[in-house]
């Protein structure tokens, strides 16, 4: 029943089952075809909140997740508002984030509208999920399904609302709602613990690679404690950056974001276990860490994910977490023959080098930047040329506080509206979204957004006036890069006029202006960076070697 004591309609029943469910946040753009569901949720309690385009939306709700583990729904139009969706979608397929979209769709048989398309077949090839509503009778239970899968699949699952269904009394499901958790945590079997346990414990320089699948079935202090057990040195895909931060073993980011220590640990290694982490050629730097004599072994809760690397020996289908204790009560107090000691750091940050008049060296304000900022953040990163500088120059409190936009796909345009989600879900921390020029005005529209919602937020944008990994990748191909290249844009003007507070920064001293806002942060603050054009990041030379 409704609030007026009728009988509910379709759209009506999918916003009282994501209610029942838990699911308490909502991101979208509303339009006629998804108006309805939207509103019932929002009248059974959730939050909505309203983004200036459907990638934005999608954005948010992802990085909602990813900062708190909670499923959020983003709510879209039909037809051309699903499509809109479709980079973010990609992004949040390759990632594994378990999220639910909202998207209207044609009713059954009206191929003659304006609207209609293949819409399943749009959210497959992205690498969703499509789910539908079927009957009246099934609404209930196909919303509930999405959710289902959402969470157990580890991927975005879209719920195809055909309009005819939504327009139908329905009813909704009997009983209390069970709340939402994910799968149970599937255990390896006993000969392969055993097994592996003798591996790591012959191993001489043994590495635990941990990605998002460690982070997310909890396994952080006991990989620790296994690391100390058998002379391990840890390392992290960059997704997950800061999980072991502060333990002496860890060696930080494998990947194109690796300093020298933990490239030379990788590449010495002779065994690698890899937990949650799907050895993408980014994180194996081109596979380089494999061209010496080294067992990999890949532990991982999705079968899917085993094997896509032709290195890995040995494929293990189990919760990550479950795995590592299982490792630890093997192991025991028994000796290990690792050569492998705590990990030196260095004792300060590489000089940096000249940068041009007028601009600063991206990787001198990333560090100055960090010493302004309160160690509670949640650092956000668009994609773009610059992403290796607050990457590695910038800490985390923990692998939630680290929302890397471009990490399954490469887009560039998603900080701004995953900075909103971020913001919204963990407003215990400042939320920085680091951003190039062309991220920033490709989505400049969720500027508004934020400031229209008063979030608490600092953007930097890295500005060199250009697609500065096209510029780099080209720079001796021999025909103009005017095609990558833009004249001179007031970013801070910009913002300005959207309501933000802006600054230009060309050199330290131009952070004075912005004194107050570091020293209590409040509302939004646009830091437009002028950067050097011709510095390039070390991690670029993997870009450009098509990894």
């Amino acid at each position: 029943m409704d609030v007026t004591g009728n009988a509910a309609n379709g759209a009506e029943v999918v916003g009282a089952t994501l209610a029942d469910r838990g699911i308490d946040t909502v991101f979208g753009v509303v339009g006629s075809g998804n108006f309805v569901a939207t509103d019932a949720l929002v009248q059974s309690g959730a939050r909505f909140f309203g983004a200036r385009h459907e990638a934005g939306a999608l954005a948010m709700a992802d990085a909602h997740w990813r900062t708190t583990g909670r499923l959020a729904v983003c709510s879209v139009h039909q037809g051309p508002g699903l499509t809109n969706t479709l980079t973010a979608l990609a992004e949040a397929a390759k990632s594994r984030s378990p999220v639910v979209v909202l998207a209207g769709a044609t009713s059954a048989g009206m191929t003659s509208s304006n609207f209609y398309l293949d819409q399943s077949a749009l959210v497959t090839a992205a690498g969703g999920i499509a789910e539908h509503l079927h009957r009246p009778d099934t609404v209930a239970a196909d919303t509930a399904r999405a959710c289902r899968r959402a969470l157990d699949e580890h991927r975005p699952v879209v719920l195809n609302m055909p309009l005819d269904v939504q327009a139908s009394t329905a009813s909704a499901l009997g009983g209390a709602a069970a709340p939402l958790r994910p799968a149970g945590r599937p255990r390896p079997a006993a000969h392969v613990v055993a097994e592996l346990a003798q591996d790591l414990l012959s191993a001489r320089r043994p590495v635990l690679l941990a990605g998002r699948g460690a982070w997310l079935s909890g396994a952080r202090e006991a990989t620790a404690e296994l690391a100390d057990r058998i002379g391990a040195r840890l390392a992290t895909t960059a997704v997950v950056k800061g999980m072991f931060a502060g333990h002496p073993r860890d060696v930080g980011i494998a990947g194109g974001f690796s300093t020298s220590t933990a490239v030379r640990t990788l590449e010495s290694a002779d065994l690698i276990l890899a937990l949650g982490a799907s050895l993408t050629t980014w994180t194996t730097r081109g596979d380089t860490v494999f061209h010496g004599q080294v067992k990999v072994v890949q532990v991982d809760r999705e079968q899917s994910a085993l094997g896509r690397n032709e290195n890995v020996g040995t494929g293990i289908v189990a919760d990550v977490d479950a795995t590592v204790r299982a490792l630890l009560a093997e192991v025991g107090d028994r000796p290990s023959a690792s050569e492998l000691g705590r990990v030196e750091r260095p004792g300060g940050p590489a000089p940096y080098g000249p940068s041009a008049e007028g601009t600063c060296h991206p990787a001198d304000i990333t560090a100055r930047l960090e010493e302004l900022l309160p160690a509670e953040r949640s650092v956000v990163l668009d994609g773009g040329h610059f992403i290796g500088w607050p990457a590695m120059g910038w800490s985390v409190p923990d692998p939630a506080g680290f929302v890397f936009t471009s990490a399954g796909f490469q887009s560039i345009g998603l900080g701004l509206g995953a900075a909103v989600g971020a913001a919204i879900a963990r407003p215990d921390r400042l939320t920085v979204l680091a951003t190039g020029d062309g991220g920033f005005l490709m989505a400049v529209s969720e500027l508004e957004t934020l400031v229209r919602l008063d979030l608490d937020v600092l953007v930097v944008v890295y500005n060199d006036r250009a697609y500065g990994a096209e510029v780099h990748h080209f720079l001796d191909y021999g025909s103009g890069l005017d095609l990558v290249r833009f004249p001179e844009t007031d970013i801070a003007g910009l913002a300005r006029g959207a309501g933000a507070r802006a600054v230009t920064v060309r050199e330290h001293a131009d952070l004075a202006q912005a004194a107050e806002w570091f020293a209590e942060p409040r509302g939004v603050l646009v830091l437009d960076v002028r950067i050097d054009p011709a510095v390039v990041g070390p991690w670029a030379e993997q870009d450009f070697a098509g990894h």
